[in-house]
């Protein structure tokens, strides 16, 4: 606080300097020039003192605006030499503005099994490799690392937990040609915008197949039977998707992708199950906060940027039409032609690699 009052002191002085200079024309007038260094580059500001004898300088007028200039510049000046204001150091790591608070209620239900799965979320560019980066660290440069902590109920949802540990507790080996699909090798693909739903466990190459007149799993040329993920809420009660952090799974859907809520979303609880929660420890946070913060891909027309001009209520439905129109027509024309590029473009991707590396459970 000292040093921002310094600064106010010294930025109303400078302003009654230049007030001063303003009036007499004859008296020296400051000029901001750069110091070059010994390499020839120029790192820091200093205030240099001409004397004015050109008598076309007389009438120069000083509005408030040049003084403001001014007193920014010497302000950067002094902070690009001491480095602090009010006590935040410049170039430091940036902190997450909106962090997740994975608050824990006591009425959550018990938690029966720890799962940590570590997770990497990749540069803008969907880059992991390690590389010096000659700018400040931001989250679009910097990969993200660390590890989720999952508590799941299996007093509440013994079925559900039971289907999930089939997929963290598998054996892996370089030498099998044909693994078993596993969480360490699964993907966070897209965010819902609409219910703050952020998607995971989606494991590449597992789908959906028809074997023997039902419904089946295949992974690798492996068919894997099935069965829903549905346990009995007769004498329980269901947990509500009320905070964020919560696991929940689709009651009609077999296959092991899940969903990790970012907000409350009430709407979800028709058709989902909540089975764990994330742990609020320290990398938790910052990954659910980041994830939530992360561009995704949108289908609707963009909308006009602020400042611009709204247009007529009819130009903006008669626009949105077209726009419809011409995305539906060449999205089946892809479909048509066998474009199988048309699959990894849909509603709420993440414009972000999000791979998981490694899993691990404990039995609480």
């Amino acid at each position: 606080m000292q040093f921002i009052f310094l600064l106010l002191s010294l930025a109303l002085s400078c302003e009654a300097l230049l007030v001063g200079l303003a009036r007499s024309p004859q008296t020296a007038v400051p000029r901001l020039n750069a110091v070059p260094t010994a390499a020839g580059r120029r790192t820091s500001t200093s205030v240099h003192l001409s004397n004015i004898h050109n008598e076309n300088d007389k009438d120069i007028n000083y509005d408030s605006m040049n003084r403001r200039k001014m007193i920014s510049s010497l302000i950067t000046a002094t902070v690009s030499t001491t480095g602090v204001i009010g006590g935040l150091v410049l170039g430091g790591p940036m902190l997450a503005a909106n962090a997740i608070n994975l608050k824990v209620s006591p009425e959550d239900p018990t938690i029966t099994h720890k799962v940590i799965f570590n997770i990497r979320i990749s540069r803008a560019d969907g880059t992991f490799y390690t590389r010096d980066d000659p700018e400040p660290p931001t989250p679009d440069n910097q990969v993200f690392t660390g590890d989720l902590a999952l508590g799941l109920y299996g007093n509440l949802a013994p079925n559900h937990v039971e289907k999930f540990l089939n997929y963290v507790d598998v054996k892996y080996s370089p030498a099998d040609d044909s693994p078993l699909p596993s969480y360490a090798r699964s993907q966070f693909p897209s965010l819902d915008q609409s219910t703050g739903l952020l998607a995971a466990g989606y494991i590449p190459g597992l789908h959906l197949t028809s074997f023997a007149g039902s419904t089946a799993l295949e992974y690798g040329g492996r068919i894997l039977s099935t069965k829903l993920w549905a346990d009995d809420f007769l004498s329980k009660k269901k947990t509500l998707h009320y905070r964020p952090g919560l696991l929940t799974h689709r009651d009609l859907d077999v296959l092991p992708n899940f969903g990790i809520t970012t907000r409350s979303a009430m709407e979800l609880n028709a058709g989902n199950t909540v089975f764990g929660s994330l742990l609020p420890t320290e990398s938790s946070i910052a990954f659910l906060s980041r994830c939530a913060d992360l561009p995704t891909y949108s289908l609707d027309r963009p909308a006009l940027p602020i400042g611009e001009e709204q247009r007529s209520r009819a130009a903006e439905e008669v626009a949105t039409s077209v726009y419809s129109f011409q995305k539906n027509l060449f999205r089946s024309a892809a479909q048509t032609f066998g474009d199988t590029r048309l699959g990894s473009v849909y509603e709420g991707k993440i414009l972000r690699r999000i791979e998981v590396t490694s899993v691990s459970f404990e039995k609480m």
